[in-house]
């Protein structure tokens, strides 16, 4: 069982988790038994290097107030219906609003690491790497790259 993130509201039938757009744009929250957005989270959008906080619909539709932050994560700008409102805002604020405990990670097609097609060695790797721990009777939940930057991490 995974260990529930502060500030989701777990509902029955949604869960944490990643939802990638064929745009390239990701969200990274609460999601509803079908795989889509339905509640609290962080909209990365590829082409940009923005993102939003916000609570989002299946429809990505934001509702209540929300925080965008620019591309570089120093500059943040209050939305309200996913629509900017009352300009900028300082960093502490905006993680306040958002309820975040840090700023969201970078993303843009910029810093994404282009993809390389199968690398046999890594998978070989992945392989011991899942064996060892279902031996040794550790989870099989964490990753061998280490956890996601990208899940947003809200305070209790």
């Amino acid at each position: 069982m995974f260990a529930t993130l502060p500030g989701f509201e777990e509902r029955p039938g949604s869960y944490q988790g990643t939802f990638m757009f064929s745009t390239g744009d990701m969200f990274c929250g609460l999601l509803n038994v079908c795989g889509r957005p339905s509640g609290k989270g962080v909209l990365y959008y590829a082409e940009s290097g923005e993102c939003d906080v916000s609570i989002f619909n299946e429809q990505l539709l934001q509702k209540g107030e929300g925080v965008r932050y620019s591309k570089d994560r120093e500059v943040a700008y209050r939305l309200f219906d996913g629509q900017a409102e009352g300009g900028t805002l300082d960093l502490e604020e905006a993680l306040e609003i958002t309820g975040l405990q840090e700023t969201p990670a970078l993303r843009s097609y910029d810093i994404t690491k282009t993809a390389t097609g199968l690398d046999p060695a890594r998978l070989k790797q992945t392989k011991a790497w899942f064996a060892y721990r279902k031996l040794a009777g550790l989870p099989l939940d964490e990753q061998p790259s280490g956890p996601s930057p990208y899940v947003p991490m809200f305070r209790s």
